[in-house]
């Protein structure tokens, strides 16, 4: 599991297209909207390499100028954890 909080900092012009584009990503919710530009969003996924793809697809997004990773929370599954450990 990997839970990560981003700003992303855009366009003022695009404000609302880019909210609607990162919204629509799977995992990705967007918490709240200043005037001057910037999403608080969430990316929560099954893996870090997951969860990389998703922040990296926001600078693909037009109009978004920055993204700022906030925080990053990532916990092994179980299974992967035991797999790990066997090929030891």
């Amino acid at each position: 599991m990997s839970i990560s909080g981003l700003v992303l900092h855009v366009r003022s012009d695009r404000t609302d297209a880019v909210r609607a584009e990162v919204a629509a990503l799977p995992g990705v919710e967007v918490h709240a909207e200043t005037g001057d530009g910037r999403l608080v969003v969430t990316v929560d996924e099954a893996d870090n390499a997951r969860a990389s793809e998703t922040l990296s697809r926001f600078s693909t997004i037009d109009g978004v100028l920055n993204t700022s990773l906030v925080y990053n929370y990532f916990e092994q599954d179980s299974d992967e954890e035991e797999e790990v450990n066997e090929s030891l």
